[in-house]
């Protein structure tokens, strides 16, 4: 039989430069498509719209620090003829309270200010506070430990083999400062398995999709038609101060204040989570 001619010292190279031409073909063709686009330079934690048929150019800033449904309350207020009267746009900016920076309140850059009143209370030193005053709060609240499979218990027992959810704020007191208490209290730190969360969104959905046991909450009556309808837990702490509407003076002093106080009791009529529908005003309109 006649012998086949074989050149193995050519096979690698030969291997090699088709290897490489097929991966230049490849990224001249895949490589475009796939060209990742820079995301444009904006604060994303800001909302902003115009009113609609408004008179005045003034923007109404508004900071919120307690994540509240901003939803409800932002398009209400763009969309009134009351809040047009006064102003031009509304610029809502939501922060985490890791990053509440005082300055800010100090050099007045907000209109309004929604806070848990330690934040606030905590900028005064001798007397020289903030130029804001509390116009409204809402009620008092608790916190508790929940859970879907029954009522939670801070024994070794109970939380071996058990995650539970928190907030990743240490400035919050319900969801982190008072169940950390409670835990290191007993001696129970080194039992608890916690997972962190960066919002109560977050945190309540993880407990309905049972990817925690147990999550820490608010103590309250919220109906069946509020968004934060939990079974009842074992109470760590009851009568912690409410979140509370802040307003610089300049605003109070206007004649925007009404419109803006109105508009804050509003909101509680039309919120989906019955914790916001019971605030107390503290500076009425007219005062």
């Amino acid at each position: 039989m006649p012998r086949a001619l074989s050149y193995p010292a050519l096979y690698y190279p030969v291997f090699l430069l088709a290897l490489v031409l097929v991966f230049l073909s490849a990224r001249a063709v895949v490589v475009p498509s796939f060209e990742l686009q820079p995301l444009p330079v904006n604060d994303y934690s800001v909302r902003r719209c115009a009113m609609a048929g408004a008179d005045g150019t003034r923007v109404l800033r508004l900071l919120d620090a307690v994540y509240l449904e901003g939803s409800v309350l932002f398009h209400r207020w763009c969309e009134s003829p009351a809040f047009a009267a006064h102003f031009g746009a509304l610029e809502s900016r939501s922060v985490h309270r890791d990053y509440f920076n005082l300055r800010e309140l100090h050099e007045s850059r907000y209109d309004l200010v929604l806070a848990k009143p330690e934040l606030i209370e905590g900028a005064v030193v001798a007397g020289a506070g903030v130029p804001y005053r509390m116009i409204a709060q809402y009620r008092a609240y608790g916190s508790q430990l929940v859970a879907l499979s029954g009522k939670p218990e801070l024994t070794r027992e109970w939380l071996v083999g058990r995650t539970i959810g928190l907030l990743d704020d240490p400035n919050s007191v319900s969801a982190y400062q008072v169940p950390i208490s409670a835990l290191r209290e007993r001696g129970l730190m080194d039992v608890a398995d916690i997972t962190y969360f960066r919002s109560y969104r977050e945190m309540y959905r993880a407990l309905f999709a049972h990817r925690v046991d147990a999550i820490a909450s608010i103590v309250s009556d919220e109906g069946p038609q509020s968004e934060l309808q939990v079974p009842d837990g074992l109470v760590l702490a009851e009568n912690l101060p409410g979140p509370a509407w802040f307003a610089s003076r300049e605003l109070i002093d206007s004649a925007a204040y009404c419109t803006v106080i109105e508009g804050i009791a509003r909101f509680g009529e039309e919120t989906r989570v019955d914790f916001f529908r019971d605030i107390r005003v503290e500076v009425p309109c007219g005062e």
